[in-house]
């Protein structure tokens, strides 16, 4: 998947920054691509969103070994576990800090969202 796959950002602001240092700083990701919609399951949902956050770090010149840290945004943390196996399907060996917050709601009725924090390796 390449940059020109993920959604445009749907308000103000940059699906990613980098500082002079090199470190990428991705916005919040939704779910948005391959027909996915508010109402497909959740693992398909976090599948997604970690793929278009693993997306954009690689179209700023990371990769999957240099993401630091994610934060996943779930509507319902009973979901946890779920997202917990496909975090570890997508990640695999490599083990970032993460965080894990059951939200009110999000945008467009999505059930998973997901930021990170990683560098340029190139």
């Amino acid at each position: 998947m390449t940059l020109l796959d993920s959604a445009a950002p749907f308000g103000h602001y940059s699906l990613a920054t980098v500082t002079p240092d090199g470190t990428i700083w991705v916005s919040a990701q939704l779910p948005v691509g391959r027909g996915i919609s508010s109402d497909s399951p959740v693992p398909r949902q976090a599948r997604q969103a970690l793929s278009n956050v693993l997306s954009i770090v690689e179209s700023f010149g990371g990769r999957i070994e240099s993401v630091a840290k994610v934060n996943l945004y779930l509507t319902d943390i009973s979901d946890w576990d779920t997202v917990d196996a496909v975090f570890a399907e997508v990640f695999g060996e490599h083990r970032p800090a993460r965080t894990v917050l059951q939200v009110g709601g999000l945008h467009h009725g999505f059930r998973v969202a997901a930021d990170a924090v990683s560098w340029r390796t190139q």
